[in-house]
């Protein structure tokens, strides 16, 4: 949450994810708030066993050495894209990058997120987002049912050009 009062959405997790660890590997507090979106089950890892666990297992530790680099390597890059990209192609990227995180091998299923929620996960206005939505539905690259986005030509959204 920025000073001013507007919210940007730093990660979207989805099952089998780990948050908070790096918290508790610098011995301080988790200062980001969590919203579950769907049910879900969270299992809580008491501190001691985390850092008992991490330090006295290479394979562990190997694992959220691996964590953390992936996790640097996305934050430059949604960054850089924040930085530089329009709003086109930001909105484009978010959307497959979320179609991707809850998206297995099995059927594709539409994605039902708040729009506020995306607009924060992009960095910018809710409006901004929902006219850009509106744009990729006329260039029927998805389609919007009861709330929910569907999209429909994967590839094409993945490449926009601008």
């Amino acid at each position: 949450m920025h000073e001013d009062g507007k919210e940007y959405i730093t990660n979207l997790y989805s099952a089998g994810d780990y948050f908070g660890y790096i918290a508790l590997l610098e011995n301080g507090s988790y200062e980001d708030h969590a919203e579950v979106l769907e049910d879900a089950e969270l299992a809580l890892i008491p501190k001691e066993d985390f850092i008992q666990a991490v330090f006295n297992d290479m394979t562990i530790a190997g694992k959220f050495i691996r964590l953390i680099s992936q996790n640097v390597k996305e934050k430059e890059d949604r960054l850089l894209h924040l930085a530089y990209d329009s709003l086109r192609k930001r909105v484009a990227k978010a959307l497959v990058d979320i179609h991707h995180k809850f998206n297995g091998e099995e059927v594709p299923t539409p994605l039902d997120i708040p729009r506020e929620d995306i607009a924060q996960y992009v960095g910018t206005a809710t409006e901004s987002l929902i006219r850009t939505l509106s744009d990729f539905k006329s260039e029927k690259l998805i389609e919007i049912k009861e709330g929910k986005i569907r999209i429909t030509d994967l590839a094409k959204l993945s490449n926009l050009l601008y």
